[in-house]
């Protein structure tokens, strides 16, 4: 894609450095998500799927963190780590690109998208991800006081 020249409206987007900070509080998956609407914008096709594929392969580890409360075998700190691991993946192999190309191409003349939706989101499917995470802790204690 061609740069932009000085007549393009500036595009709409999410803080890309905010948008990777806060995926430290509501994982990889939020970022990732962002990161792919903010290239939609941009017209970097092949940079959204990217992230898209991120988005998802962040889903599914958030769905094995819920199913690890069923396995108490598992130790404590294993998917808080994994969780890391995959942010930081994401972060070094496709997150900081955007955040360096917004900065090169359009520094702070882009327009700010509004946070509250997104801040909104997460804090609701975290709120959904604790509340069944312990449910499903719950459970599985239970389970292994059956006598």
């Amino acid at each position: 894609m061609a740069a932009p020249s000085s007549a393009d409206p500036p595009p709409a987007l999410w803080n890309p450095i905010a948008a990777a900070r806060w995926s430290l509080l509501f994982s990889p998956a939020f970022g990732a998500y962002l990161h792919a609407c903010n290239a939609d914008t941009l017209g970097r096709a092949e940079e959204a799927k990217a992230h898209r594929i991120w988005f998802y392969v962040a889903l599914v580890f958030l769905g094995l963190d819920m199913l690890g409360a069923l396995m108490p075998v598992i130790p404590d700190n294993f998917f808080l780590m994994g969780s890391l691991v995959l942010l930081f993946a994401w972060y070094v192999s496709l997150g900081r690109k955007q955040i360096r190309y917004v900065k090169d191409t359009w520094q702070d003349r882009y327009q700010r998208k509004s946070w509250t939706t997104p801040l909104l989101i997460g804090v609701a499917g975290w709120v959904a991800f604790s509340l069944i995470d312990s449910i499903l802790a719950f459970h599985a204690l239970s389970m292994l006081n059956v006598s």
